[in-house]
């Protein structure tokens, strides 16, 4: 019998359509319905038409995980894992599903990770600015960007599970690669969210002092004369970290909004805020 391989134009139809994994989705069985729609044409191009229930069956059971940047990274290995299957080898839809079902969670961390405190805020804040200064290519940066991020992490990751297969997948995680690059792009993000937390929180403290001798008169500004000199973006920061303090302490958004809206009028009126 012929040896059963893949084409190159499946794997890239069961990775697209693995973005619509979360379609019919539900609390029962989460993304179980997309990725059996998913797996389609592989299912297609290895089995017989009177396999296919059968064998598209078996991705009908709880599956959920981060679906576009690193999670991809699972279907890769469900391909190379159906195409060894479908030429004789020893793996049985329980090996499949324990596979997946390993991976689901640990790559759902990473790929929130990566996906959320990565690049959705650091290429956010780059494009933020670029809007706010008047520049109209800053959000279609962002729409533009983030997507080619997505498919080309999310591509990426798919060929990588694909060829590599679940032995290589699982001693990169273990050896703390993925971490490390996590640990980086966190660091930049803390540099973006820094910078943001500067130039966007704008407030100052107008509290002057005329002084008056034998010179003339002296003008004493408390937030030139005290906080700029000591540390500039000494209240932005410390207002950032106040609301991350009530963050940590599970206080709700929109709590967080009235107390500072309450508070900035109140000391807007007594005259000890202002804006920039």
């Amino acid at each position: 019998m012929a040896e059963k391989t893949l084409r190159k134009s499946d794997l890239v139809k069961h990775w697209l359509l693995g973005y619509s994994s979360e379609t019919c989705y539900n609390y029962e069985r989460l993304q179980a319905l997309g990725n059996a729609n998913a797996i389609q044409p592989i299912i297609k191009r290895l089995y017989n038409k009177d396999q296919y229930a059968e064998e598209i069956s078996k991705y009908l059971v709880f599956f959920n995980t981060e679906p576009s940047f690193m999670g991809t990274v699972i279907h890769g290995i469900t391909a190379a894992m159906e195409e060894k299957r479908a030429n004789g080898e020893k793996i049985s839809a329980e090996d499949i599903n324990s596979v997946r079902l390993a991976l689901m969670g640990p790559l759902a961390g990473i790929g929130d990770v990566v996906s959320q405190s990565i690049v959705y805020p650091v290429l956010a804040g780059i494009c933020i600015q670029l809007a706010l200064a008047g520049n109209f290519f800053g959000p279609i940066l962002f729409e533009v960007g983030y997507k080619a991020i997505m498919l080309i992490l999310g591509f990426s990751m798919y060929m990588l599970g694909y060829r590599k297969g679940r032995d290589a997948i699982l001693e990169f995680l273990q050896g703390g690669i993925l971490n490390r690059l996590i640990e980086v792009f966190s660091i930049i993000g803390l540099m973006v969210v820094g910078n943001m937390a500067v130039s966007r929180v704008a407030v100052k403290i107008p509290l002057e002092w005329i002084f008056t001798n034998e010179l003339g008169q002296v003008t004493f500004n408390f937030q030139t004369g005290v906080l700029d000199a000591l540390l500039p973006g000494l209240l932005p920061l410390a207002i950032t970290i106040g609301v991350w303090g009530l963050l940590k302490k599970r206080v709700k958004p929109l709590t967080i909004v009235l107390i500072l809206f309450v508070a900035g009028m109140a000391l807007s009126l007594l005259g000890l805020l202002a804006a920039v």
